[in-house]
């Protein structure tokens, strides 16, 4: 097989929830995670030993290293499955680079599925799901796809199974926010420090209105612990969310930020919104996505 084509899905956080960091330095955290249709592309092309990356699509530079988390992602598969292939990753990008929708995380996912099938791992989904959480937080979900409820650092996954179908119009920001910054900042604000426990509180009543299919009830429980932390670090961000409250059915930061995920009723809101917020906010990306989705998957293989 000589290049392997794939992609992963970006996220929301329906949820999030946040505790003080433990003694390792991680956040409990208890999440609502939604994959939607806007996606990261990864081709595998086949190499004797060297694992290299290009990326196209950001708007910013990004590391060519290990550093970066799709190259990472190759290196971890092979050292787990003891291989000495190389690849050429292509990154193609469509989600903001540090915009709170875990593109890089999409990035090491499809990476994963992609190297897997190029280099005859045969690795299964537990594998790739146990190889994910090692690369970060969001990279078993963007692998799992559709609607879970993620637990511990976010990595511990437990599918949702809901009939649900939302629609989103997220506004991004030309300016990324910084994860750690946001956390740190969230510390602060709260005066934590480092326990042993991991005290989280819980998205139960969200998870329950989810199953039911009250979406109104769903909407009601949307919460994000860290808007207050990146709202301190970016009053502009404040001011945007205020500037379109009353405008869906709901809104939420998505993930740290900076992009604000609206929740509009239908389709058809959905597209009205994204059209009036992009004559009236040039400054700012605007994206219309859809969601729950599938998870990363290998699209052609030649």
């Amino acid at each position: 097989m000589h290049k392997v084509f794939a992609s992963a899905p970006g996220k929301v956080n329906l949820a999030l929830r946040v505790g003080p960091p433990r003694t390792d330095g991680f956040h409990p955290l208890d999440t609502i995670f939604e994959a939607v249709d806007v996606y990261e592309s990864v081709s595998a092309t086949y190499a004797p030993s060297e694992i290299t990356v290009s990326v196209r699509g950001a708007t910013q530079e990004l590391p060519t290293d290990e550093q970066n988390l799709a190259v990472k992602a190759a290196l971890v598969l092979r050292e787990r499955f003891g291989g000495t292939a190389g690849a050429h990753l292509d990154l193609e990008k469509r989600i903001p680079v540090a915009g709170g929708m875990a593109g890089g995380s999409a990035d090491a996912a499809a990476t994963l599925v992609a190297c897997n099938e190029l280099w005859e791992c045969e690795a299964s989904q537990s594998d790739l799901l146990e190889i994910a959480g090692q690369l970060g937080s969001d990279v078993p979900f963007a692998l799992l796809g559709g609607l879970a409820h993620g637990v511990g650092r976010g990595e511990r996954l437990v599918p949702i199974n809901a009939d649900a179908h939302h629609f989103w119009v997220m506004i991004t920001s030309p300016e990324g926010l910084s994860t750690p910054a946001v956390f740190a900042e969230f510390d602060q604000i709260m005066g934590y420090t480092r326990i042993p426990d991991t005290l989280v509180p819980d998205t139960l009543d969200l998870q329950r209105a989810l199953a039911a299919g009250d979406s109104a009830a769903a909407i009601s429980h949307m919460i994000n612990d860290l808007e207050a932390p990146a709202f301190s670090l970016r009053p502009d961000l404040r001011d945007l969310m205020k500037s379109v409250e009353g405008r869906s059915a709901g809104h939420i930061l998505s993930g740290s930020g900076p992009t604000i995920a609206l929740l509009c009723d239908s389709l058809g809101a959905a597209d009205s919104l994204a059209n009036a917020l992009r004559t009236e906010n040039p400054e700012h990306g605007i994206i219309r996505a859809n969601g729950p989705v599938a998870g990363a998957r290998v699209t052609e293989a030649i």
